[in-house]
């Protein structure tokens, strides 16, 4: 069976991921790359990272969003925002809109009551790459754990675990890679 841009979880470990250099990506911040030797990091709580990735172009980025959704008809414009401008530097890289393809992590309720903050931010996000029609390959939202997040740019392989959990370091593996159907 061949991967058709579906997120594939495993768990094994890219042998490249831990030697790569990283850089941490900071509240409402985000990094393109087309540097093979460079990882994207990032925690995420209620926060959401969105990660793009050009296959053909085998450029990447992501970002971390934490601005919450306030209600109104603009609520969710802060979002959409930070989206945008993910979008807008993949462009500036020669990436276009129609060749990427995302993926989710983050939108955790880590208060476990009250608003859900992270549920908020991470159907704002979908709403809004929908709307974009930029495909989602695969998504790790919601629940009441905060994610570690590990990206490779240029592959589109993204790494999450969960530390410091009852589950220890869980560790899911996504793959963007698309590959025709044969």
């Amino acid at each position: 069976m061949k991967d058709q841009g579906q997120a594939v979880w495993m768990t094994r470990q890219f042998p490249t991921v831990d030697r790569a250099p990283w850089r941490e990506v900071g509240q409402g911040a985000h990094f393109v790359s087309d540097r093979a030797d460079l990882r994207l990091a990032a925690t995420l709580g209620s926060c959401v990272a969105i990660f793009l990735h050009a296959p053909a172009a085998r450029i990447g980025g992501m970002n971390h969003i934490f601005q919450s959704v306030d209600a109104g008809p603009a609520g969710s414009h802060a979002v959409t925002a930070e989206i945008d401008r993910l979008v807008a530097s993949m462009a500036r890289m020669g990436v276009a809109q129609r060749d990427l393809i995302a993926q989710a992590a983050g939108g955790a309720r880590t208060l476990g009551r009250g608003r859900d903050v992270g549920g908020e931010i991470a159907a704002a996000c979908m709403r809004h790459l929908s709307t974009l029609s930029i495909p989602v390959a695969g998504s790790d939202l919601g629940g009441q754990r905060p994610r570690r997040v590990l990206f490779d740019p240029t592959s589109g392989d993204l790494r999450i675990t969960y530390p410091g959990t009852a589950m220890g370091e869980v560790t899911l593996m996504s793959s963007m890679r698309q590959s025709t159907v044969v």
